[in-house]
């Protein structure tokens, strides 16, 4: 298991305009039909899955994500992925991700997630967290539902 390069897979902000009030961060350009922040605790397990139809890109707002994916041919790819950068998951691909810290991510999806569809568009996966080495970013007690 090797982490992604990161050219090819974490995506920094479009463009980030400073000034005395604060910033103002564009997220990369995305298609988005649902939009959503995500709340996660440290050793949080969120994921293990796959979309049918459905890709999405995970902006890491503040803390630490560990993102894992399996690739077309079984191998699991890990990338650790931290404030101002992001990361798509594509359609049909399982993934899950790890939260090290306490973290916010913001969530931008191609597809509407809203009530029943989101639960008809995933295919659960055995844990994909359980088959990778995450012991060089994070080795302690996990929390899934």
């Amino acid at each position: 298991m090797a982490p992604f390069p990161e050219t090819d897979k974490i995506l920094p902000p479009e463009a980030v305009y400073p000034d005395a009030r604060g910033r103002i961060i564009a997220l990369p350009a995305f298609p988005t039909s649902h939009a959503m922040i995500i709340e996660s605790g440290p050793g949080a397990v969120r994921g293990n899955h796959y979309h049918h139809h459905e890709s999405h890109l995970m902006y890491v707002v503040s803390g630490r994500m560990l993102y894992i994916e399996e690739q077309a041919g079984g191998d699991l790819m890990t990338l650790d992925v931290g404030p101002g950068q992001a990361v798509v998951s594509p359609r049909g691909l399982a993934h899950c991700t790890v939260f090290p810290v306490e973290t916010v991510i913001a969530v931008l999806s191609d597809v509407d997630r809203s009530g029943a569809n989101y639960e008809a568009e995933v295919v659960r996966v055995e844990p994909l967290q359980r088959r990778a080495d995450i012991s060089a970013w994070y080795d302690g007690p996990q929390v899934t539902p």
